[in-house]
């Protein structure tokens, strides 16, 4: 190992699960967003596809582009406009789908056995 990388490495410290840190007052556990410079357009198809994936459709995804606490999805709003957010996004789920689960439960065999013959 360089000796950069080892220096580095000594002064991360023991590993410690975050349930067990400490809370101090600067780090309230915030989540806490802000914008990235990147393609907006591949934003866009990976988070409609994630959503698509958990059973979300394009009205779905566009109820929460108008809540400003989906940060993600409200900033993709404002750059694409509701139209252009709406297209985009009825045309992406188009492509991939939407994911659907149904469950039923099978009926209780009898009690007693049945001689197949």
């Amino acid at each position: 190992m360089e000796s950069a990388t080892v220096e580095t490495m000594a002064n991360i410290g023991p590993k410690t699960h975050p349930a067990a840190r400490e809370m101090l007052p600067e780090d309230p556990l915030e989540m806490q967003a802000f914008e990235v410079p990147g393609d907006p357009e591949l934003m866009l198809r990976l988070l409609v596809e994630e959503y698509a994936r958990i059973g979300h459709g394009a009205d779905i995804l566009l109820e929460l582009a108008r809540d400003p606490n989906y940060v993600a999805l409200h900033g993709l709003r404002r750059t694409f406009g509701e139209e252009g957010l709406r297209q985009r996004v009825q045309r992406i789920v188009a492509q991939c789908g939407v994911l659907r689960v149904r469950m039923t439960e099978a009926e209780r065999p009898p009690d007693q056995l049945v001689q197949l013959e």
